[in-house]
């Protein structure tokens, strides 16, 4: 792997923009040697380090089938269009390679021929019928079914009539099976080399061969690569739970009665009638108007009336044919969920959001080890940021992994040359009541001194819409927010753009990438640590001090140390890039844990001085000039 990553290797002879770095070779040598010995590791490999390809090019020369799952669409895209034509062109061969997305990305053709019986009389709103009418096109015409080439953003209220869904999925039953898109990309995926997928798919894989008889929707692997690895708990803890949705459960109505009426059948009306109104009382009783409520003490007779109704359901339906039977074992399945939500396990959190009612596992490192650390393929961990401090203990505790083989590699990035941090003086606290307003003049007179090309990361989108109303009108610049145009389009206006000025949160902190002048100024509002008022926060502060540990040193600063590095990581994405980063939050000078943040960056000159800001600027407009 040196050789081949080496500055006369096969790499540099096949990509003219090819530049060799000690640390991706270092990172391809181990990723190669876990393989081999089939050795679980966790790498850190700093930004620049070229990680992407460091990972495929001994994944494809390991002789087994290697899956990768990313967290972000952006990573699998770079994946396609860049970095596999890359290992294709070096390694001088075709490569077998598939994409696999969850089931809800494909059209489902039993779905479609219903639409054809039914037409337009499924549809409440005349404009969810024009939408559909736009798709047939399309929908006689594709051969993969997959969302991702439509050219529009079909209604929710479509999509999911039209999409094959797992809980629809009636698999090998299914009269249409030869001819369904879903089953063609898991045939696909079965014969590649390697697949690429996402965190989502691979963990909700992983609970369904739990669940079920042991067979999934990814092919059998020897390896596993998770690239974006910082965010496996969420995602882990995401599908390794579940949710009782009045969504899901006016979806199982409208199928039964679509099915009903599709073979020409009376609907079990009073079982139906029954079934809305206990979703209804359910649901209604536990979820708020909006955010996130921790729900311990569920309401048990409502509980149980919904799953009862259910039952009846379930019976009513269950041998009358094949897909009446399918949506009783559907009905069944969703009861399950409600009994999970109902049962009083002090290893679940349990929580409600407008619409839903959603338990998961308080800790996900005991199901991963014994899911797929223990008994699964090799797996290989890869971020930017794995470690808090010198190493990766936080990452590797939380998900489970202890046990594996850690590797740090430094980002190839000048960042003493590149970056100046800035940490004002004065400005109050960020739960003082002025604290938005301060940060606001502090986010104006930067931005006059940088001349906009600024990205300005908010922990919540309380001060995103806060600081985007403060600041607009005051800058000779656009002032972009997130939420006003999806997010691609709002990143490819930030980069047109280049004097524009764009305030974000949340999935803004990683997984972007814009290089250029078009980011030269990053302000990070306030320290982003996770929200102690969060049900699955509180929930793991409350394990943690429950079994001796401090939940504050124990898992909220870590996490929010591997947030903020994520965050600094924004502004330098090539060796050309040069910028100033501003944290807005005092408490990175005044409180004793402030140190942790500061040594967990990047060794960068740092002043609390906005002159020096200034004169930062003014040194980067002599140098392009």
């Amino acid at each position: 792997m040196r050789d081949f990553f080496g500055p006369g290797g096969l790499l540099a002879r096949s990509a003219r923009d090819f530049e060799a770095r000690p640390e991706q070779a270092e990172l391809a040598a181990a990723v190669a040697e876990a393989l081999a010995e089939g050795r679980h590791l966790v790498a850190e490999a700093g930004t620049g380090t070229g990680k992407s390809l460091a990972y495929l090019v001994p994944a494809l020369e390991s002789g087994g089938r290697v899956v990768v799952a990313t967290a972000t669409k952006a990573l699998q895209e770079q994946l396609l269009g860049s970095d596999i034509p890359k290992a294709a062109a070096a390694l001088g061969r075709d490569l077998r390679v598939a994409v696999l997305k969850g089931r809800q990305n494909y059209v489902c053709r039993r779905g479609a021929h219903g639409f054809e019986l039914l037409g337009a009389s499924l549809f409440e709103h005349a404009s969810d019928a024009r939408a559909y009418e736009q798709m047939r096109p399309w929908l006689d015409s594709t051969e993969t079914g997959d969302r991702a080439e439509l050219d529009f953003e079909p209604p929710d209220a479509v999509w999911t009539e039209l999409a094959v869904g797992s809980d629809r999925c009636q698999g090998r039953r299914c009269p249409f099976v030869a001819t369904c898109f879903s089953e063609a990309a898991r045939a696909r995926a079965a014969a590649a080399d390697l697949v690429i997928a996402n965190h989502a798919l691979y963990f909700a894989d992983l609970g369904l061969r739990e669940r079920a008889d042991g067979t999934g929707v990814l092919p059998e692997h020897d390896a596993v690569i998770f690239d974006e690895a910082h965010r496996l708990e969420d995602a882990a803890a995401s599908w390794l739970g579940g949710r009782v949705s009045a969504y899901r459960l006016e979806r199982l109505a409208r199928d039964v009665d679509r099915a009903c009426r599709e073979r020409g059948v009376p609907a079990p009306a009073r079982g139906l009638d029954r079934l809305e109104v206990a979703a209804r009382t359910f649901v209604a009783s536990v979820a708020p108007s909006v955010g996130r409520r921790r729900v311990r003490e569920p309401p048990l007779d409502l509980g149980a009336a919904l799953e009862s109704s259910l039952a009846q359901l379930a019976e009513a339906l269950r041998g009358r044919g094949e897909e009446l039977d399918q949506l009783a074992r559907r009905a069944l399945e969703i009861g399950g969920e409600v009994r999970a939500v109902l049962d009083p396990n002090v290893d679940r959190v349990v929580w409600a959001e407008p619409g839903f009612v959603a338990w998961a596992p308080v800790e996900v490192a005991g199901p991963l080890r014994e899911l797929l650390w223990e008994a699964g393929p090799t797996a290989v961990l890869v971020s930017a940021t794995t470690t808090t401090g010198e190493d990766s203990s936080f990452l590797r505790r939380r998900v489970g992994l202890e046990e594996a083989a850690e590797l740090r590699l430094d980002s190839p990035f000048h960042y003493r040359d590149q970056v100046l941090l800035y940490l004002p003086p004065r400005l109050p606290d960020p739960r003082a009541p002025d604290a938005l307003d301060a940060a606001a003049e502090e986010i104006v007179a930067l931005c006059r001194i940088s001349g906009g090309r600024a990205l300005v990361l908010t922990t919540s989108h309380r001060a995103l819409a806060g600081l985007a109303d403060r600041i607009r009108g005051r800058l000779p610049h656009d002032v972009l927010a997130q939420g006003e145009a999806p997010r691609e389009r709002l990143l490819e206006r930030f980069r047109a753009e280049v004097d524009s000025v764009l305030v974000a949160t949340a999935t803004f902190w990683q997984g972007i990438d814009v290089r250029g002048e078009a980011l030269s100024l990053l302000v990070i509002e306030k320290l982003p640590f996770p929200s102690p008022g969060d049900p699955i926060t509180e929930a793991r502060c409350e394990r943690i001090v429950a079994e001796g540990g401090d939940a504050f040193r124990d898992y909220l600063l870590p996490a929010a140390v591997l947030q903020l590095r994520q965050g600094f990581g924004r502004l330098i994405r090539s060796h050309y890039d040069r910028g100033v980063v501003a944290i807005l939050d005092p408490r990175v000078r005044t409180r004793g844990y402030g140190r942790a943040f500061l040594e967990a960056l990047p060794s960068c000159p740092v002043t609390t001085h906005r002159s020096a800001v200034a004169e930062f600027f003014a040194a980067e407009a002599l140098l392009s000039a």
